[in-house]
């Protein structure tokens, strides 16, 4: 069993961000079997988070970074894969540590110990696998149905609009009527619905309601 005053970190996780939308995050894993998060960017989970594994989970993970023995490595291998992200390990023995940064093309078992951490943040509820576009709006996102002038390219429109995230969903008629999506947390329909109303390009704007809201 793991002691549970001993809060002293043995590794810690660095995933480095990207030109796209990388997940960057830190995990920093300790003794006692606590497990600290620091989403950085581009990740569902902004900010920091502790979790904890069980004994199981700490004994592999420490079997594990033992097989691998970080010290041997140096502390960068370069990539030949142009514009891969990079990640870093540190370990940690009383007050001696070490780093190895490297990206995709890693020796195998850097790579193994990785997909461990990566699989035990995600066992303990947090998404760190896959990056998050910042701009993104939720799936959910609430609508608004849009009717544009005839010359009007809708595409470019919403493009050119600064300061709000919107996204179009499909065109609803061939009058250049649009269904376009916004984030409620940004602006309020009542809000968006005066922005649009007041741009040349504008003819109509209204809510859109769910099927089961009309009967």
């Amino acid at each position: 069993m793991p002691d549970k005053n001993d809060k002293t970190p043995f590794l810690a996780f660095q995933q480095y961000g990207c030109r796209g939308f990388c997940p960057s995050y830190i995990l920093t894993f300790y003794n006692n079997g606590v497990f600290s998060y620091e989403g950085k960017g581009n990740v569902a989970l902004m900010g920091m988070a502790e979790k904890n594994v069980t004994p199981a989970e700490l004994n592999q993970l420490k079997k594990q970074v033992a097989a691998v023995n970080l010290w041997q490595y140096p502390e960068r291998i370069e990539s030949q894969v142009a514009d891969a992200p990079y990640a870093s390990f540190t370990v940690m023995e009383g007050e001696k540590q070490h780093s190895v940064m490297g990206s995709i093309d890693r020796p195998k078992p850097l790579l193994e110990l990785e997909a461990l951490v990566k699989n035990l943040a995600e066992a303990h509820g947090l998404s760190v696998k896959q990056g998050i576009d910042p701009n993104a709006l939720p799936a959910d996102a609430p609508e608004l149905i849009v009717k544009l002038k005839t010359e009007v390219n809708a595409g470019n429109w919403v493009a050119g609009i600064q300061n709000v995230k919107l996204r179009l969903i499909r065109r609803v008629s061939a009058e250049n009527i649009w269904l376009l999506a916004y984030d409620p947390k940004q602006i309020s329909a009542e809000q968006l619905i005066e922005t649009l109303k007041a741009l040349p390009d504008v003819l109509e704007v209204q809510r859109n309601k769910k099927t089961s809201d009309r009967n």
